[in-house]
């Protein structure tokens, strides 16, 4: 029919007869060759289909307002006692917390780092009260002198009880203490004969006497301690602890607190008021986490107490991080994906930088200063619903040290970058695996086609000059 032989006259694949054609042994082996490849190279293609690939972008931080970040932390400091060592927290909006107790535990720790003890809860009284300066009396008599280095040991040894205020003439609380403690010292006295050398009050100047102060540990002043015959070291739970008071700082507060030790003179007081123990230890380990907001803000660790002032040449703030991170550590099989889809995969340390440093105070009244740059890295799995995203922070830390004129301190600043980083998985469109597969099929068929031509020409050619020589 001529519409036929019209529609039949676009064939572009015409066939030859099967007599027209020829089947060699070279035409065979490149037939096997191509198969195999269009079949490895078919494998490999629907492997890529069905396998995702991370897609990174960078945008501005899409943090919504008021959202709050938690850092972890984990700082030992070998020379600190946990009875001063403090938190406290600020950030570039004002606002500041103080003395965090919290979230944070502490840990008394021995000079190697290990674990010496309990965690201990923060009670220190934060409203320590005083004699009213019209209270207070004017005694122009002044019982006893200052303990010194060489009557201390034998002192503290001859009675029962001796309450010691090691203290520092400079310090202003110490100076307000001094007329009360004076007049305590007065009304025990005239109370309890020496005589009968049941108890003593009497005061160290930590200025004549540092040596003396020093191998007391005494950081803070003033220190108010309780030697029984000549110690004053308890023991609690297998713990070594100090024996002393931190109450109220009037009249009335002490000559309680002195009566109540007379008819213990032979056990450690532990029940009253005041009479609170840390560890007699050299160290601290400080861990736990704060909640902040999303601006720069600064961890800033201590020696602090309410009623109490420092020499600042005796603080050492020697520290090591054990840990310092941001957000929630992930679990296994988020730790999973993030190690596929990390644009530049994990490393040990990639979410804790800081992680098992060392920062050494070379001198007196060394402050170190750590600041941290922090990114936000959004993860977005395909597998799972949007909704079920999850956030990873990196940083990067520089630290360098300093020696000032105030209270030495290791302080962590931190500041979030304006950028944040999102991947994706991305899986390839169906049309682009169709293509690539005809493109595969297509390409090495008539590549071998080419190759088999080629070849086919080049044995002929071979056969007629052969023929011709032997003609």
């Amino acid at each position: 029919m001529p519409r036929l032989s019209k529609i039949r006259s676009a064939d572009f694949y015409r066939k030859l007869p099967s007599d027209l054609t020829e089947a060699s042994l070279a035409g065979a082996v490149i037939s096997i060759c191509v198969s195999a490849a269009i079949l490895l190279l078919f494998g490999l293609e629907l492997n890529s289909y069905l396998t995702t690939e991370p897609k990174s972008s960078m945008v501005v931080d899409r943090s919504g307002s008021g959202e709050l970040l938690r850092i972890n932390f984990n700082v030992s400091f070998s020379a600190l006692s946990c009875e001063f060592a403090t938190l406290d927290v600020s950030d570039a909006l004002g606002t500041k917390k103080i003395n965090l107790t919290k979230t944070v535990r502490k840990l008394p720790i021995n000079e190697d780092g290990e674990r010496a003890g309990h965690y201990i809860h923060d009670d220190r009284q934060l409203d320590i009260k005083y004699d009213h300066p019209a209270d207070q009396q004017n005694n122009t008599e002044d019982w006893t002198e200052p303990l010194t280095h060489d009557n201390f040991k034998a002192t503290t040894e001859k009675y029962s009880i001796v309450v010691a205020n090691f203290y520092a003439p400079w310090c202003p609380w110490c100076q307000r203490l001094e007329p009360t403690w004076e007049a305590v010292t007065e009304q025990v006295h005239s109370k309890y004969p020496e005589a009968e050398g049941r108890i003593r009050f009497a005061k160290i100047n930590c200025v004549a006497e540092q040596n003396l102060c020093r191998e007391n540990q005494i950081m803070g002043f003033p220190s108010i301690r309780v030697f029984r015959k000549g110690r004053d070291e308890i023991t609690i739970h297998g713990m070594k602890d100090h024996e002393s008071y931190r109450g109220d700082r009037t009249t009335q507060a002490l000559l309680d607190f002195a009566d109540s030790l007379v008819p213990s003179a032979g056990q450690p007081h532990y029940y009253v008021r005041g009479v609170t123990r840390f560890a007699k230890t050299p160290g601290c380990a400080l861990s736990g986490f704060v909640l902040v907001k999303k601006v720069p803000g600064t961890l800033h660790f201590l020696a602090k107490s309410p009623g109490h002032s420092f020499d600042h040449e005796t603080i050492n703030m020697t520290h090591t991080v054990n840990y310092m991170y941001f957000g929630n550590k992930p679990s296994p099989r988020r730790r999973k994906e993030l190690e596929h889809l990390h644009p530049m995969g994990l490393t040990d340390d990639w979410a804790d930088k800081m992680a098992g440093q060392d920062f050494l105070a070379r001198n007196a009244k060394s402050t170190f200063e750590h600041y941290l740059q922090v990114v936000l890295t959004t993860i977005m799995p395909l597998k799972r619903p949007k909704d079920n995203k999850f956030d990873a922070y990196e940083y990067t830390a520089q630290s360098h040290t300093f020696s000032g004129e105030g209270i030495p301190a290791a302080k962590f600043s931190y500041t979030m970058s304006p950028i944040q980083i999102i991947v994706t998985e991305q899986k390839k469109a169906f049309y682009h695996f169709v293509t690539t597969t005809c493109a595969i099929i297509g390409g090495v068929f008539t590549v071998a086609g080419i190759l088999d031509g080629l070849l086919y020409r080049g044995v002929s050619l071979a056969k007629k000059v052969e023929l011709g020589k032997q003609g």
